[in-house]
């Protein structure tokens, strides 16, 4: 996970937080959500917004709302279900989106969630969220996510565009060749510190000549 979303990156529980207040503590984990099994209620443009930031991160997506943008029901990863929603559709997910414009019923999703240890995301209302979306930057294997706790999402924006523009051009090619190197290294440099040392003066040279094309391995 989590492109722009609605604030904070990762899913921090709250499940032990009777008051769901401000003293939340957002911490950015970054979670495995790959073949994860998530369910979006709404299918609307709202829902289509939470789906478009996690598909890159192919999670396993359930779409149910009485009607569904065709957008939605016409991608083949995803599984839409055009119908009201039913308690049962909770059972058995990692996380759950309640994207529709029925606060109530957005509240009622919100609260069987909790009481299943459920993450859960209700649009427009932190005081429901275990977890909120981050204004994002996907580059390949790189993931920058910038949260301001929900208290303003444009402000948010603008703080990813300035890190988007700051990054190399090559930054994909860059730590595609590091990740490589890093399994070189751990195969033919046995001693720990040493692997370190080799590890970082290679992405500080990299780094420092982002305009140049990593050299390929042999």
């Amino acid at each position: 996970m989590l492109v722009s979303g609605d604030e904070a990156t990762g899913m921090e529980s709250v499940f032990d937080n009777p008051e769901r207040s401000s003293t939340m503590g957002y911490f950015p984990f970054f979670m495995d959500i790959k073949g994860k099994k998530g369910l979006i209620v709404g299918g609307g443009e709202i829902a289509a917004h939470k789906v478009e930031k996690l598909l890159p991160f192919e999670a396993s997506l359930t779409v149910i709302a009485p009607t569904i943008l065709r957008e939605l029901v016409e991608n083949p990863v995803l599984s839409c279900i055009e119908r009201a929603f039913q308690d049962e559709d909770v059972e058995g997910k990692m996380f759950v989106i309640a994207a529709t414009d029925d606060q109530c019923l957005n509240a009622h999703v919100a609260e069987l969630c909790r009481a299943k240890n459920i993450f859960i995301n209700v649009v427009d209302d932190k005081k429901e969220c275990d977890f909120l979306f981050p204004a994002m930057v996907k580059k390949g294997k790189l993931t920058v996510g910038v949260s301001t706790e929900g208290a303003s999402p444009q402000a948010a924006a603008m703080l990813r565009r300035q890190i988007e523009q700051e990054m190399p051009d090559k930054i994909e090619e860059i730590l595609e060749y590091l990740s490589q190197l890093r399994e070189i290294a751990r195969n033919e440099i046995p001693d720990a510190g040493e692997r370190a040392r080799f590890l970082k003066k290679a992405a500080v040279e990299c780094m420092e000549n982002a305009q140049n094309t990593p050299p390929k391995n042999d």
